[in-house]
């Protein structure tokens, strides 16, 4: 990266075993900035996917494309079995 460039990160998506990388990436100032923008992007990948997926995650890359960052939102099911009818 050349001295006083923003650093760009790569937002790769994963719903389940799929993957969408990100070829394009973002700039932010910080790896911070970088870590809000991902929590945004998650939440409202969340509202459009779940619960049709029960998984979404986001996996941040740095310039060199080593992962700096990886957040996720999951639902999880628990099926109780007191209150599951005979069958």
């Amino acid at each position: 990266r050349r001295r006083g460039a923003v650093p760009r990160f790569y937002f790769n998506v994963s719903q389940g075993p799929k993957v969408i990388p990100d070829e394009e990436g973002l700039e932010f100032d910080s790896l911070d900035a970088a870590e809000q923008e991902a929590m945004q992007a998650l939440i409202q990948l969340g509202r459009d996917w779940l619960p049709r997926a029960r998984e979404v995650s986001i996996q941040v890359r740095d310039e060199q494309h080593r992962q700096v960052l990886a957040l996720s939102v999951a639902i999880r099911v628990e099926r109780l079995e007191q209150f599951l009818k005979p069958a």
